[in-house]
């Protein structure tokens, strides 16, 4: 793959191991990292993407990507089952998959190999202008399916090409990079889908010769991400609610007459797998499909007149995100993406020292939300201020190299002047869970946005939880999560056996999340730790809050025991009204 530019690697959290199969289209271990033209992706990032390999007398070689749809298919281009040295049709017996490998040269705990039973190539395959670069396999074994190795959802409704131009896809590979060296390790690289006229117009005697109708599309950005050799037959995915889906199958790129090298400044043609569903129908009897009944990108939500989202403070600046609409939360940087996010420092009386007890969550220049908890005062500390705009805990400044320029992250202090708990907090037990922090000065960090009174949590959306873990580990870094919302009742069950009388008017709601910090540690993060959403406007998207924790099981392991959170937005009320009357 053509990944030029250099780019920073930033690994903030992986999702534990476990073996359920689920549906089609759904990421279970998830590499979260700064994003750029191209960059290295970890096991898991995309678990239906797999590799094909072709035997020869004495050894193997890697050839091209494939795509899981069911337990014994995956699909690919047809060129690439073509012997390159021989231009003959391969047969089965010549080809194996790998999935569930992110690095070609090292062994695996999760990986798969599967021969190949049958290959169905398209019949209307034409090897010179690429027409039906399609083609099936159906394996020998059954794929058995993993945190690691998921199968994608297939398109099913509308297929008109002009509702996903400009929309951004995903595409994955072992393809050559900017050397022609094949990397070790998978790569993967995001480009916009461009319309069939813009591709012909850039260069209309290769491009009139190699897009067919409605059967091909094109996308790139041309500016040196491309595919290159080795990314053929791999997909590109697009996000649509909580699922991926494959759209296109990557066929050809335009390669320069001289050195034939792929030109990276030029369009990448892919296969439209959306027009092929009825063909791949017809050989594969159990679909993995889910209802296109939306554009890939979430529709915008009715704004202000102020042109920003409505939310309850009336701030047009609150939650700001930098990234694309679109850009799914797992492949944002974490550096500088979360602003309001604050630890709360309490002073020990006996040494003086400042200790971090919780998190805090900007919601106004100079309010905070948190835990009741969180600011109680202890036996032998009390709430002195909170510090802003921090990454590592363990150090005082953080320093990284980013795109080759040097970037420093100074964590910002203020003191806290003033403290207001809800009334009810403890009544019932841990229940009624927040509180409100007064700052000494305004900061100039950007707040995140709170739901207005009667808003629901999102239905269908992924929700993310970011902060610090309570652990032992000499690094503190900021670790971010996918939040899955449990049913309340069943939680509220699973409590009661403890003596812990859930609140049911609303203030409350469970979820689970990755309590793994690796393999070897297990913790909750630190109290109060957001659990927000990204909601889009039509020009930018915007981070809500939707829940603080509170409480879950002294033992993570316990996995039967969501974790508890404080409903922010059942509180509206109290927090506009306490806002207001001290800002």
């Amino acid at each position: 793959m053509l990944l030029f530019g250099s780019v920073t690697l930033l690994i903030v959290g992986l999702f534990s191991e476990t073996n359920a199969a689920s549906s089609c289209g759904q990421k279970k271990a998830i590499a979260q990292q700064f994003i750029a033209h191209g960059y290295r992706t970890l096991a898991g990032s995309w678990p239906w993407h797999g590799a094909m390999f072709i035997r020869m007398q004495r050894s193997s070689a890697y050839a091209c990507g494939v795509t899981i749809l069911t337990e014994q298919f995956v699909i690919t281009a047809a060129h690439c089952t073509i012997d390159p040295t021989e231009r003959q049709r391969l047969p089965a017996s010549r080809v194996f998959i790998k999935i569930g490998v992110s690095n070609l040269d090292a062994p695996e705990k999760h990986a798969q190999q599967h021969d190949v039973d049958k290959i169905i190539r398209h019949e209307g395959y034409d090897d010179v202008s690429f027409e039906d670069d399609i083609a099936l396999m159906k394996l020998y074994t059954e794929i058995t399916y993993s945190n690691r190795v998921q199968p994608i959802c297939l398109w099913h409704g509308d297929k008109s090409l002009q509702k996903i131009v400009n929309q951004i896809g995903y595409i994955a590979g072992w393809g050559l990079d900017e050397n022609y060296g094949l990397p070790k390790d998978l790569n993967e690289a995001t480009m916009p889908i461009v319309s069939r006229k813009d591709c012909i117009d850039s260069d209309p005697d290769h491009y009139s010769k190699v897009m067919h109708g409605t059967k091909t599309f094109c996308a790139g950005y041309r500016n040196g991400t491309s595919a290159g050799p080795g990314d053929s037959g791999g997909g590109m995915f697009l996000r649509i609610g909580n699922h991926w889906v494959l759209r296109g199958i990557v066929s050809n790129g335009k390669t320069d007459p001289n050195t034939l090298k792929i030109v990276s400044s030029s369009y990448l043609v892919l296969m439209d797998a959306a027009y092929y569903i009825d063909w791949i129908r017809s050989h594969v009897t159990i679909m993995t499909t889910i209802d296109i009944d939306e554009e890939p990108v979430e529709v915008p939500v009715p704004s202000s007149p102020s042109g920003g989202q409505e939310n309850l403070l009336g701030i047009g600046t609150c939650g700001t995100d930098a990234y694309p609409l679109g850009t799914p939360e797992e492949l944002k940087g974490s550096l500088h993406q979360y602003p309001w996010l604050a630890v709360i420092e309490h002073l020990n009386i006996n040494n003086r020292v400042l200790e971090d007890v919780c998190h805090g969550v900007l919601i106004h220049p100079r309010f905070l939300v948190t835990a009741a908890h969180c600011v109680q005062r202890r036996r032998l500390s009390t709430i002195r201020s909170v510090r802003l705009n921090d990454y590592r805990l363990d150090t005082v400044n953080d320093i990284f190299e980013i795109d080759g320029k040097t970037i420093r992250t100074t964590s910002e202090r203020i003191p806290v002047v003033g403290v207001s708990v809800h009334n009810d907090y403890n009544n019932p037990k841990f229940a009624n869970n927040i509180a409100l922090v007064k700052l000494d000065t305004p900061t100039d960090m950007t707040p995140i946005c709170l739901p207005t009174k009667g808003a629901l949590l999102p239905a269908n959306k992924l929700l993310s939880i970011v902060g610090w873990k309570k652990n032992d580990r000499p690094e503190k870094h900021l670790i971010r999560n996918v939040v899955q919302i449990t049913d309340f009742n069943s939680c509220k069950r699973k409590y009661t056996e403890t003596k812990i009388d859930l609140d049911s008017t609303g203030g409350q709601v469970c979820s689970t999340y990755n309590h793994a910090d690796d393999d070897d540690h297990c913790s909750h993060y630190m109290g109060a730790a957001p659990f927000q959403y990204v909601r889009n406007g039509p020009r930018e998207g915007r981070y809500f809050l939707a829940a603080i924790s509170s409480f879950g099981h002294a033992n993570c392991k316990r996995e039967d025991f969501p974790d508890v959170f404080t409903n922010v937005v059942h509180y509206s009320d109290w927090i506009y009204d306490k806002v207001k009357q001290n800002e």
